[in-house]
């Protein structure tokens, strides 16, 4: 992260008022809970030095395997951390299907944001998910509207 620098006066700093902003914190393959906190701050961070911003933040697919403790408790301790993180948006990754089908469902609807699943329609856990969300964003003056689509895919892509 950089802090921008201060402006001399001689510097005339624009009225940015009139800007929608979104900005989006993404992580994905989470294999352990280490770096969790420090997405946790860096978020919170985001968030507080940005105001006049819509910040979402998001983790595209891979939490629940092959993380090591899963294997044990079945993603319990991920699902935990995570439900106490800032995380707006949770979609399906390739190693989740590692996990029986009925505990990652139920993970998925004790999940406290919003779970998009764009192309699994008839998934057993799809009244919990939602195929895909749309973020409206205003400007601070309320002049300018925008709307960003968000969807989620998951292949079935062998590697």
């Amino acid at each position: 992260l950089t802090t921008p620098s201060t402006p001399q006066q001689s510097e005339v700093v624009p009225d940015r008022t009139e800007e929608c902003k979104l900005i989006i914190c993404q992580i994905t393959d989470v294999y352990s809970l280490e770096h969790l906190a420090s997405f946790k701050a860096m978020v919170d961070d985001i968030r507080a030095r940005n105001q006049d911003a819509t910040v979402v933040s998001m983790l595209t697919g891979d939490f629940l395997s092959p993380y090591l403790l899963s294997s044990v408790d079945k993603g319990a301790g991920m699902m935990n951390a995570l439900n106490k993180m800032p995380l707006s948006y949770l979609t399906w990754g390739n190693h989740e299907a590692d996990i029986d089908h009925d505990i990652v469902c139920e993970h998925v609807r004790n999940f406290p944001g919003k779970f998009i699943n764009s192309n699994m329609l008839d998934h057993d856990a799809m009244d919990a998910q939602q195929e895909y969300d749309v973020i409206k964003l205003s400007s601070p003056d309320q002049s300018h509207e925008r709307k960003v689509g968000l969807c989620a895919a998951l292949s079935d892509y062998k590697t």
